[in-house]
C-alpha cells in the first residue's frame, strides 16, 4: 500500500489541496492521519482509497426522457397506429 501526500492525491484527481481538504471534511474521501499537525493534520492518502472516489464520482450526461409512448405523429405512434387499423380490420371479417 502506497500513500499519497496531499499535493500527489489532489494532482491525482486534478483538483486544488483546498478541494481534497473539503472532500475529506465531508466524508467523500476517507484519509492516513500522519505526524502531528500543530495547525493542520498531515493527511496521506491511500490510491485504492483515491481509485474508489473516481469509480463513485463517474457520471454520465444522459437526458431525462419521460417513457410514457410515442409522440404524436411520430414514426412510432403511426406504426402503431396501422397496425391497430389492420387488426381492427382483421377482427371485423
Amino acid at each position: 500500500m502506497r500513500i499519497l501526500t496531499i499535493k500527489q492525491a489532489a494532482e491525482m484527481l486534478s483538483i486544488s489541496v483546498s478541494t481534497l481538504r473539503a472532500l475529506v471534511r465531508a466524508g467523500e474521501i476517507a484519509f492516513v492521519p500522519r505526524g502531528v499537525g500543530a495547525v493542520r493534520q498531515h493527511m496521506g492518502f491511500d490510491i485504492a482509497d483515491i481509485e474508489d472516489y473516481i469509480k463513485h464520482s463517474k457520471t454520465r450526461m444522459v437526458p431525462h426522457v419521460k417513457l410514457t409512448g410515442p409522440a404524436p405523429g411520430s414514426f412510432l405512434a403511426n406504426r402503431a397506429a396501422r397496425l391497430a387499423a389492420k387488426a381492427a380490420r382483421k377482427a371485423a371479417r
